[in-house]
C-alpha cells in the first residue's frame, strides 16, 4: 500500500512537470508573436515562470485539485525566482544565474509544497475531470498542431539565425585608405563585431558620403571582418584607436557619431561602444542613432532624461527598459540638440539628411536627398510618420518565416561600384523585413563599393550555384554595364542573374516591386511597413495573399490529424483483438 502512494505521489510530480513544459512550449510563441521583443532578462524569466505556472495550474484543475492548492503550488514555483531578481537588480547575481538556479529552487519547492499536502497528491480522488471522448479529440487537434507547429519552430528560428550568422572561414582584407581633409566634418558609423543593420548603416553612408563634403569612416571597437543583415560582410575602415590617433596627426576632432542597430554586442565590445559613445559625446560630437540603435545609445546613459525616437516595433520594450527617456512616435527623427535619434530603418536617411544641415546646410541636404531619390525631405523639420501597429493583416511575416515555399535561398552578386543603398535594399528586404528567404553575398574576390567600402563575398557564383534558388543583382551600374556587355562573366550553373536597379529611382522600390511580383503584395506592403518607407506611389502587382504558404499549414495540421486517427483507430482494433485471447487464457 505504501509503494503504491508513492507511486501515485511521484507519478502526479511527473505529470506536473510535464504540464510546465507544455505550457512554456505552447505559451512562448503566443507571446512572441503579440509582445514586442523582450531583452530584459528580469521580464523575460517571469514570463516563462508564468508560462510553466499556467500550465501547472490547468493540469491541476483538470485534476480537481482544489483552488487553494492551486494557489499554494504557483506560489513555490514563482517564489524562487522572485527571491532571486532581488540581488539581480542589485547587480550582485548575473542574469544567467537567475534563470539556471531558480529552475532548479522551483523543482525542489515544488516537491517540497507535495510533501507538505502529501495527501493531496497519494489519494486517488483526483481522477480527471473531462470526459475519455474529449480526451481523445484533444489529443488528435494537439498531434494536428503538432507538425506545422514543428515546421514553423525550425524554419523561423533557422532564418532569424541566419540574419547575422558569421562566415565559418577566416579571411583578411584591407579596406581603402581614405584621404582625410582637416576643413571637412568627420563623421563615424559604429559596428558591431556580433552583426550590424544593413540598412541602418548603409543608407546613412551613402547620403552622407555622397555629398563629398565630408569624411566618413566606418569604425569598430576591433578590427575584425563585421557581418551585415542577410550574409554581407563588411570590413571596418578603423578601430576605435586608429581613428584616434587619425585626428590626432590631423589636428582634427570628431564631428557626428551614427549608431545604427547592432545584434547583440558582447558584453565587453558593448562596454567599450558606450564608453566611447559617452567619450565622444563629451568631446562635441554629435550622437545619432538609427533605428533599434537607440537602444546603444540609451544603453550610454547619453538620452537619459530627454525626448528620442525609435522603430514602431521597438517601442514598448525601449519604454520599459529605459524608463528615463522620454520616447515619441510619429516622427521621422528628434532632434535634441547635441543628440539625434530617428525613427524605422529608412528613417535613417531624415536622420542623415539632418546631419547635413547641422554641419553644412540645407541646400547641400536637398541635393543629397535628390542624388538617392530619397522623395520625403522636409527641410529643417522632421516629417510626421504613421504610427503603426501589429494587424491582422501583419500575420504574413510569421507565414513566410514558418512556411513560404518559395525561392528561398537567394545569392546576390556583389560587383565593384554597387551603391550602398542598392546593397542595403536586397540584403536586408528579402531577410529581415519581408522574412522570405536568405541571401548570401557571391562574387569574385573582395569587392569596393561605390563610396570606398570594402565587402567579402562569402563565395564565388559558381561555387554556390548549386544551393541558389534565384540570382540577384544589385546596382543600376551593374545593369547598365550588363547591357553594355562589359559585366565580368562567371559560371552560375544555369540561373539567370536578375539585375534589380535598372532605372534612376529610390534603391528601395524595384526591390518592393520584386517581392510582390515573385511572392505577394501583402508581403512587399509589410516590408515597407517595416522599413517604414509609404508606398503610396510605388505600384505593387502580383498575387494579393501568401496562399502557398496559408494552405502548407493547414495541410500539414490536416496529416498530423488523419495521423493520429488511424494511430487511434489501429490501437483500438489491437486492444480489441487481445481481449478475446486473454479471456480464454
Amino acid at each position: 500500500m505504501k509503494m503504491r502512494m508513492v507511486g501515485r505521489f511521484l507519478w502526479h510530480y511527473v505529470e506536473m512537470v510535464i504540464a510546465m513544459m507544455l505550457g512554456m512550449l505552447l505559451l512562448d510563441p503566443l507571446w512572441g508573436a503579440v509582445l514586442p521583443e523582450v531583452t530584459r532578462i528580469d521580464v523575460d524569466t517571469l514570463i516563462m515562470a508564468g508560462d510553466m505556472t499556467i500550465g501547472m495550474a490547468v493540469w491541476m484543475r483538470v485534476r480537481r485539485h482544489a483552488w487553494a492548492r492551486i494557489a499554494e503550488m504557483s506560489l513555490a514555483m514563482f517564489v524562487p525566482f522572485l527571491i532571486l531578481l532581488v540581488p539581480y537588480w542589485f547587480g550582485v547575481l548575473p542574469g544567467h544565474l537567475v534563470m539556471s538556479v531558480g529552475h532548479a529552487l522551483m523543482f525542489v519547492c515544488m516537491a517540497l509544497a507535495m510533501l507538505w499536502r502529501r495527501e493531496e497528491y497519494t489519494q486517488h480522488h483526483h481522477r480527471l475531470g473531462i470526459r475519455r471522448k474529449w480526451v481523445w479529440r484533444a489529443s488528435v487537434v494537439l498531434v494536428a498542431l503538432l507538425i506545422p507547429g514543428a515546421v514553423s519552430a525550425v524554419n523561423t528560428i533557422g532564418k532569424f539565425g541566419d540574419l547575422y550568422e558569421a562566415r565559418p572561414d577566416a579571411v583578411a582584407a584591407e579596406p581603402v585608405r581614405k584621404s582625410h581633409d582637416p576643413a571637412k566634418p568627420t563623421v563615424a558609423f559604429v559596428l558591431s563585431g556580433n552583426g550590424t543593420n544593413v540598412a541602418d548603416l548603409l543608407g546613412p553612408y551613402e547620403v552622407l558620403t555622397g555629398t563629398g563634403r565630408m569624411n566618413t569612416y566606418v569604425v569598430s571597437a576591433g578590427s575584425r571582418l563585421v557581418p551585415l543583415t542577410g550574409g554581407l560582410d563588411l570590413v571596418p575602415d578603423l578601430t576605435f584607436d586608429e581613428l584616434a590617433r587619425l585626428l590626432e596627426e590631423q589636428d582634427d576632432t570628431l564631428d557626428a557619431v551614427v549608431i545604427p542597430a547592432l545584434n547583440k554586442p558582447l558584453p565587453a565590445e558593448s562596454a567599450s561602444i558606450n564608453a566611447w559613445l559617452r567619450q565622444q559625446s563629451a568631446g562635441g560630437a554629435l550622437t545619432v542613432s538609427v533605428c533599434h540603435g537607440a537602444r546603444t545609445l540609451a544603453a550610454s546613459g547619453l538620452l537619459n532624461g530627454r525626448p528620442a525616437t525609435s522603430h514602431w516595433w521597438r517601442m514598448s520594450a525601449l519604454r520599459a527598459d529605459f524608463g528615463d527617456v522620454d520616447w515619441v512616435s510619429g516622427r521621422r527623427y528628434v532632434d535634441d540638440g547635441n543628440v539625434i535619434t530617428t525613427g524605422g530603418v529608412l528613417s535613417g536617411i531624415d536622420g542623415a539628411l539632418r546631419i547635413i544641415e547641422r554641419l553644412l546646410d540645407v541646400d547641400t541636404a536637398r541635393e543629397a536627398a535628390r542624388k538617392v531619390n530619397w522623395r520625403y525631405y522636409s527641410p529643417g523639420v522632421a516629417a510626421r510618420l504613421t504610427e503603426s501597429a501589429l494587424e491582422p493583416r501583419d500575420a504574413v511575416v510569421a507565414l513566410n518565416a514558418s512556411y513560404q515555399p518559395g525561392p528561398s535561398t537567394i545569392g546576390v552578386r556583389v560587383i565593384d561600384g554597387a551603391g550602398e543603398l542598392e546593397l542595403a535594399s536586397t540584403f536586408v528586404s528579402y531577410t529581415e523585413e519581408a522574412m522570405v528567404g536568405r541571401t548570401v553575398a557571391v562574387g569574385d574576390g573582395t569587392v569596393r563599393s561605390r563610396y570606398g567600402l570594402t565587402f567579402v563575398p562569402r563565395s564565388t557564383v559558381a561555387a554556390a550555384a548549386d544551393d541558389l534558388d534565384r540570382l540577384l543583382v544589385p546596382g543600376l551600374d551593374a545593369a547598365r554595364r550588363q547591357v553594355a556587355g562589359s559585366v565580368p562573366t562567371a559560371a552560375t550553373g544555369g540561373l539567370q542573374p536578375e539585375y534589380l536597379h535598372t532605372e534612376g529611382e529610390f534603391a528601395f522600390d524595384p526591390v518592393l516591386r520584386d517581392i510582390a511580383r515573385t511572392y505577394d503584395v501583402q508581403t512587399a506592403r509589410w516590408t515597407a511597413k517595416t522599413l517604414e518607407y509609404p508606398v503610396i506611389d510605388v505600384k505593387l502587382t502580383g498575387s494579393a495573399w501568401p496562399w502557398p504558404a496559408t494552405v502548407i499549414p493547414v495541410a500539414l495540421a490536416l496529416l498530423g490529424a488523419a495521423a493520429a486517427v488511424v494511430a487511434g483507430m489501429v490501437f483500438r482494433r489491437f486492444r480489441a483483438s487481445a481481449r478475446p485471447a486473454q479471456s480464454r487464457s
